[in-house]
């Protein structure tokens, strides 16, 4: 049985938690106090954080009581298909996405990063494509600065500039 429980989830569920709960002590610590009235920087991670937490919980629940039970699935081989390379193609969009983020601000690299999803996800409609990035943009840019007041990244140089004419 103690072999079967490393084949379910529980060893992943187990570790998820743990970085969790570190990361959530280590929030704490540069957690700068909320002002009465607004949403602080630390409250959404901490949000996440905590979701993360609960999930893994159940993660390994039903994976214990699937095991007890004798139902764990077995392992699969891995086959690379159209869906794994978009997967994998949308997992670089996203890291490339965040490496870029400090250099060229929000305001600039979501839009063309939605945009270039949406393609890849199979999206087609021109207008749909060029319309929905900048207006969705726009909403969290207006949420997260105004209504938050959360700091979005600027990037450096000329993306300064263009973050600083238009918020």
């Amino acid at each position: 049985m103690f072999k079967a429980l490393f084949k379910a989830d529980v060893v992943i569920s187990v570790i998820v938690f743990v970085i969790s709960v570190f990361l959530f002590f280590e929030i704490k610590k540069i957690d700068s106090g909320d002002v009465y009235g607004q949403l602080g920087p630390a409250y959404w991670p901490k949000c996440i954080l905590v979701s993360l937490m609960v999930l893994s919980v159940m993660m390994a629940f039903f994976s214990v009581s699937g095991v007890l039970k004798g139902t764990i699935p077995g392992v699969r081989p891995f086959h690379f298909t159209v869906a794994n390379a978009r997967f994998l193609a949308a997992v670089a969009l996203i890291a490339g996405y965040l490496i870029l983020l400090p250099y060229v601000g929000f305001l600039v690299l979501t839009p063309l990063q939605m945009i270039a999803f949406m393609y890849l996800l199979g999206e087609r409609k021109k207008a749909w494509i060029f319309t929905m990035p900048f207006a969705l943009t726009l909403v969290i840019v207006l949420l997260f600065t105004k209504a938050m007041y959360v700091p979005l990244p600027r990037g450096v140089g000329i993306f300064l500039q263009i973050s600083h004419l238009l918020y």
